[in-house]
C-alpha cells in the first residue's frame, strides 16, 4: 500500500496517488499514528499487545492484500481503544485524515517504505523520526515542499 503525493504546481491543491485511495489513507493514517507512538501504544496494551505485533509482523511483508491489513489495523483499534484511549489507532475528533504536505507545511519526513502518511515537521521535537516497521530504525525521508 504505497502512498505518495505529488504538488501539481505550486499554491494548489496536492493530490494524492495511492494503490487504494480512501481506504488506503485510512490505513497510512493509523499506520504512521502506530509508528510514531508504537512504544506509548506498547506500554498501554501491557501484556495483551498482540493486535500490535500482528501489524508489525505483516507491515515488514509484502503485501498479500490490504484487507489483511485493515483488518489487522480494526483489531488494534479496538484493542487501543478497549485498553482506555478512545481515539484508537484511527483517531478522533482530536486527529486529523488529512496527509502530512497538504497544509501550509515548509518540512515533511516522508516513509521510506512509503507505507504511511509520514509526519509533518511539527510533529517533530528533536532529532530525525525513525520508521518503526523498517529494519534498523530507517530515518524517515526529509523533504522540503516547495
Amino acid at each position: 500500500m504505497a502512498a505518495w503525493w505529488i504538488n501539481k504546481a505550486q499554491g494548489e491543491e496536492f493530490c494524492m496517488t495511492s494503490q487504494v485511495e480512501v481506504g488506503g489513507l485510512r490505513s497510512a493514517k493509523a499506520l504512521s499514528y502506530v509508528c510514531a507512538h508504537r512504544d506509548e501504544l506498547a506500554a498501554l496494551l501491557a501484556e495483551d499487545g498482540a493486535a500490535l505485533r500482528a501489524v508489525e509482523a505483516v507491515v515488514g511483508r509484502p503485501p498479500a492484500d490490504d484487507g489483511s491489513l485493515t483488518a489487522l489495523l480494526d483489531a488494534l483499534h479496538t484493542a487501543v481503544r478497549h485498553a482506555g484511549d478512545p481515539s484508537g489507532v484511527y483517531g478522533g475528533t482530536g486527529r486529523s485524515v488529512m496527509p502530512t504536505g497538504v497544509a501550509d507545511l515548509e518540512v515533511v519526513y516522508r516513509c521510506p517504505l512509503q507505507l504511511c502518511i509520514g509526519r509533518s515537521g511539527y510533529e517533530v521535537d528533536d532529532g530525525v523520526p525513525r520508521c518503526q516497521f523498517a529494519s534498523g530504525e530507517t530515518a524517515l525521508i526529509r523533504e522540503r515542499l516547495p
